[in-house]
C-alpha cells in the first residue's frame, strides 16, 4: 500500500466523480482506476461501486476512507518532521550555563531561540565551566554558555561577550563619593569575590591585576551568586566586583561605581563539539552571538 494509492482513492471518495478525481491526482483516469483495483486487491474488498454515471462508496470504503485520510496525515506529518529536523527547527537542545551566564545573556538567547524555533525544545542547566567541559564530552548537553578559555583543546569555543566589571560597595563607603574608581583606590577595601573554583581563572585575574597595581587583598570573603555579593557589599563589609548592570541588583544601600584603567573583565563564550555541528547547535551558536552583539 503506498501513498499515491492512497491518495488517489481519497481524491475519488471526496469528487465521486473518476475525471474530476484524475485531474485533482495528475493521473489519467484509466491510470485512477488501476490505482482503486490494485488497492481494492491488496485489501480484498470492494471499495467503491462503479457506473456509467455514479460513484459511491461502499461500506467498507467509507470506513476506510477515515483511516486512510489518518494514514495520509501522519504520512504528511512524518515527511514534514523530518525535514524540520533535518534542519535544525524541532528537536531538544540541552546547553549548560553559568551562574553570570544565567543572569546576563541566556534569557535572551532564550526569548530568541523560542521565537525562531517555536517547535523546538530548550532546557538548560546551571553548571560552571570546568563542569560544561565534561557535560560536553559526555554528550550531557550539546552547548555550553561558559568563560574562556577551555581547558579542553578538543573542544570548540567562540568568544561572545567580554563585560568589563564593575565595583558594588555601600553607600556608607567613603569610595562611594568618587564616581569613578580606579583599582588601585580598592587597596585597602576588603574584596568581595565568588570562590576561586567557581571561575579559577577570573579570580586569579583579579588578583593578578591587583599586584600589578602594588598591592594583595587584605581580606577575601567569598560570596555566590551576585545577588549575594550585592547583598554582603550594601552591608558594608567589603567591595564586590559585578558585570554587566542586569546584575546591578536594586538594593538599598548598594552603589556601584565603574574602573578606570586596568581591571578585570568577563568573557563569555559558547562551547560545543565543534565540527560537524547539528543544524540546531548552529543556530543557537548564531542566536547567541546577536544576542551577545545587544549587550550593552
Amino acid at each position: 500500500m503506498d501513498k499515491r494509492a492512497l491518495e488517489c482513492f481519497v481524491a475519488l471518495a471526496e469528487e465521486l466523480h473518476f475525471r474530476r478525481a484524475s485531474q485533482r491526482c495528475h493521473i489519467s483516469q484509466p491510470g485512477l482506476s488501476q490505482q482503486i483495483r490494485r488497492l481494492e486487491d491488496l485489501l480484498q474488498v470492494q471499495l467503491v461501486h462503479r457506473s456509467k454515471r455514479h460513484v459511491s462508496l461502499t461500506r467498507a470504503g467509507a470506513v476506510f476512507l477515515t483511516e486512510a485520510r489518518k494514514v495520509l496525515a501522519t504520512m504528511g506529518r512524518a515527511v514534514d518532521l523530518t525535514r524540520e529536523t533535518d534542519r535544525g527547527v524541532v528537536g531538544h537542545l540541552r546547553v549548560g550555563a553559568t551562574a553570570s551566564a544565567l543572569f546576563i545573556l541566556l534569557p535572551d538567547i532564550a526569548a530568541r531561540f523560542r521565537a525562531a524555533l517555536p517547535h523546538a525544545q530548550l532546557t538548560v542547566a546551571h553548571l560552571t565551566t570546568a563542569e560544561q567541559e565534561a557535560a560536553l564530552k559526555d554528550g550531557d548537553i550539546q552547548v555550553g554558555i561558559c568563560h574562556p578559555p577551555l581547558s579542553d583543546p578538543s573542544l570548540a569555543c567562540i568568544t561572545l561577550a567580554e563585560l568589563p566589571f564593575d565595583v558594588v560597595m555601600s553607600s556608607d563607603n567613603p569610595l562611594s563619593r568618587k564616581r569613578i574608581l580606579t583599582l588601585k583606590d580598592l587597596a585597602e577595601e576588603t574584596f568581595i569575590l565568588f570562590p576561586r573554583d567557581v571561575g579559577p581563572r577570573l579570580y586569579d585575574q583579579i588578583i593578578s591585576l591587583c599586584h600589578q597595581q602594588g598591592f594583595s587583598p587584605r581580606q577575601i570573603i567569598d560570596a555566590s551568586p551576585a545577588q549575594s555579593i550585592v547583598a554582603m557589599a550594601a552591608c558594608n563589609l567589603g567591595v564586590g566586583f559585578i558585570a554587566s548592570k542586569v546584575q546591578h541588583y536594586d538594593r538599598p544601600l548598594a552603589v556601584f561605581r565603574k574602573l578606570s584603567g586596568p581591571g578585570p573583565f568577563l568573557t563569555l563564550g559558547a562551547a560545543s563539539l565543534g565540527e560537524p555541528q547539528p543544524p540546531m547547535v548552529g543556530q543557537f551558536l548564531d542566536l547567541a552571538t546577536a544576542a551577545a552583539a545587544a549587550l550593552e
